[in-house]
C-alpha cells in the first residue's frame, strides 16, 4: 500500500514529505493500485489516476479557484459565506476570527484572534502570529465554527484543507475563505503530519479486516390529533430515555417539545436494529395509549419542524470516503422516496449532504435522511444499505454529486436530474458480492425507486408498523380469558 503526494513543488508540500518517510512524491508515470492513496496538494494539470482513492480531487479542488464563484455556489447550498461589502455599503468587517485546518473531514486543530479585521480581496492561506491555538471543544461558538467549516468543506468536496470563518455582527459566523493548500510551518505543519501519519495507520488496520460496524439510530416523529393539530411529545415523555423528545422546542422555550424521538439499542446485525426499534415502537405507543392520537413522520409533518432517520455508526473509523460512499448510496436512494413538497422544506438546512455528527461512545451518526419510519419498507432497506456500505464502502467508487447542479438539484427535489447517478449507484450495488446477503431488504427500496413511488407522510406509523395504537385493559384481558375457559367447557 502506498501514499502519493501530487504537488507543484510547494514549500509546504516539500516539508510534507520530509517529514512522512511513508508519503512519495506523485508523477503521472507512477502505477497507483486500488489498495494505494493520493493526496492532491492544490491545482495541478495532471488528473487523477483511475484506480485507488484520492483525497482532494482536481473536480474539488477547481471548486475553490475563484473566491467569488465558490461563495455563489455555497450560498446556493446554504452555507452562510461572507460578502464584501455590507447591506448598508459599507466594508464588512468582523470582531473575531477562526482558522480550522482540517484532514479527513475532521478539524486537526482551531486557531482563533481576538484582534477583529476587514473584509480582504486577499486568500487566506496562513495562520498568523495574532493567532491563538485554543482547543475544537473551547465554548459553544468554537463548536459552532468547527460545525460551519465541516459542512463547508464536505460542501465543496474537499476531503482536507484549512476553512477561515469570521464572527460578523450579533455573533453570525460567516465562511471567509477556503483553501487546500495551508501554509504548513511550526504547529500547524506538526498537525498535518500527525493526522496523515493516523491516517495511514487507520487505512492499513481496516484493510486488515479488524472492525466490526454495529449499527444504531434515532428517529423522530410527530404527533397528531383528530383535528389534525399538534400534539405534544413532552405531554407524555421526558428529553431522555429509549423513547424521549428532541430538544427542539415552541418558541424556543426549553419546555414545550413536540418531536418525539425513538432511541432503540445498537446492533451490530440491522435486523437486530429494527427489532429493537420496533420495541421502543410498542414502548412508546404503551405510554401514549391513545388511539386518536396519530404518529407521523417523513420530512416535516407540521412546519417548521423537521424530523430525521438518523443512523449511528460504531466499530469502524470516521472518514471523508466513508462519507461519500453513504451519501452516494444510501443518502440519494432514500432522497429518491421522499415527499418532494415537505422535502423540500426541510432541506438545506436539515438534511444536507454530508450531515454527520460525532458522538460521545466514539462513533457518529449520519443525518441526512429524512424520517424514514413512515415506510417499514424503506426503513428495513435503509438499515440494511448502512450496514452493506459501512462493512464494504473501500469496495464502492466515489461519483462526485458536489457539482454544482447535481447539489442544486438534491436541495430541489429535482430527482429528474440526478436520477441517471442513483440508477448508476444502484446498479453498482446490485452488482457487489455481498449483495445476495442484503437483497430481500434492499430491493423494495430499488423497485420504489425505478417505478417512481415515495413513502406515505399520510400514514399512522403504527398501523404502518402493525403496532397496537392502544393497550388492551386489565378488565378486557379478563372477560377475553373467562370467555375462553367457559367455551372450552
Amino acid at each position: 500500500m502506498a501514499y502519493y503526494l501530487l504537488h507543484r513543488n510547494q514549500p509546504s508540500a516539500k516539508r510534507l514529505l520530509a517529514k512522512l518517510s511513508r508519503l512519495s512524491r506523485y508523477v503521472a508515470t507512477n502505477s497507483v493500485t486500488d489498495s494505494d492513496v493520493l493526496l492532491r496538494w492544490g491545482a495541478a494539470e495532471e488528473s487523477d489516476p483511475q484506480q485507488g482513492s484520492v483525497l482532494n480531487t482536481k473536480d474539488a479542488i477547481a471548486r475553490i479557484a475563484s473566491r467569488v464563484e465558490m461563495g455563489k455556489f455555497l450560498r446556493r447550498v446554504g452555507v452562510r459565506v461572507a460578502a464584501r461589502t455590507t447591506k448598508f455599503g459599507g466594508v464588512t468587517t468582523f470582531s473575531r476570527q477562526y482558522r480550522i485546518p482540517m484532514f479527513d473531514l475532521v478539524p486537526i486543530g482551531c486557531f482563533r484572534s481576538d484582534s477583529g479585521a476587514n473584509w480582504a480581496s486577499a486568500r487566506i492561506s496562513r495562520v498568523h502570529a495574532s493567532f491563538d491555538e485554543i482547543a475544537v471543544t473551547e465554548d459553544k461558538q468554537t463548536r459552532r465554527a468547527i460545525f460551519l467549516a465541516t459542512r463547508t468543506l464536505h460542501a465543496l468536496g474537499l476531503d482536507f484543507g484549512m476553512v477561515s470563518i469570521g464572527v460578523g455582527p450579533k455573533g453570525l459566523l460567516q465562511v471567509m475563505d477556503v483553501t487546500a493548500t495551508p501554509v504548513l510551518e511550526g504547529r500547524m505543519l506538526e498537525m498535518y503530519k500527525d493526522a496523515m501519519t493516523a491516517f495511514m495507520e487507520r487505512e492499513e488496520q481496516a484493510r486488515r479486516g479488524t472492525y466490526t460496524v454495529t449499527l444504531g439510530s434515532d428517529v423522530e416523529l410527530m404527533l397528531r390529533n383528530p383535528q389534525g393539530k399538534m400534539v405534544l411529545a413532552s405531554n407524555y415523555f421526558t428529553r431522555r430515555g429509549r423513547v424521549g423528545c428532541d430538544d427542539r422546542s415552541v418558541n424556543f422555550d426549553g419546555k414545550r417539545l413536540p418531536l418525539l424521538e425513538l432511541r432503540p439499542s445498537p446492533d451490530p446485525t440491522p435486523n437486530g436494529l429494527l427489532q429493537n426499534l420496533r420495541g421502543t415502537m410498542r414502548e412508546a405507543s404503551e405510554r401514549i395509549n391513545r388511539a386518536n392520537v396519530e404518529w407521523r413522520a417523513g420530512s416535516m409533518p407540521f412546519r417548521p419542524y423537521c424530523t430525521g432517520g438518523h443512523i449511528h455508526f460504531s466499530g469502524i473509523p470516521f472518514s471523508s470516503q466513508l462519507v461519500k460512499v453513504l451519501d452516494n448510496y444510501l443518502g440519494l436512494p432514500l432522497m429518491a422516496v421522499e415527499v418532494r413538497q415537505t422535502a423540500g422544506w426541510r432541506r438545506p438546512k436539515y438534511g444536507y449532504l454530508g450531515d454527520v455528527r460525532h458522538k460521545d461512545y466514539g462513533g457518529f451518526e449520519y443525518r441526512t435522511p429524512a424520517s424514514f419510519i413512515c415506510s417499514e419498507t424503506v426503513t428495513t432497506a435503509a438499515f440494511h444499505l448502512a450496514h452493506m456500505l459501512a462493512t464494504h464502502y473501500r469496495d464502492f467508487s466515489i461519483p462526485d454529486l458536489y457539482t454544482p447542479n447535481v447539489q442544486t438539484a438534491f436541495y430541489d427535489g429535482n430527482v429528474g436530474v440526478i436520477r441517471p447517478l442513483i440508477q448508476r449507484n444502484i446498479e453498482t450495488i446490485r452488482r457487489h458480492a455481498a449483495y445476495s446477503q442484503y437483497r430481500e431488504y434492499i430491493e423494495p427500496l430499488f423497485v420504489m425507486i425505478e417505478q417512481g413511488r415515495t413513502w406515505n407522510e399520510n400514514v399512522d406509523v403504527r398501523v404502518e408498523w402493525g403496532i397496537p395504537t392502544q393497550r388492551t385493559s386489565v378488565k378486557s384481558s379478563v372477560k377475553t380469558r373467562r370467555a375462553k375457559v367457559a367455551g372450552a367447557r
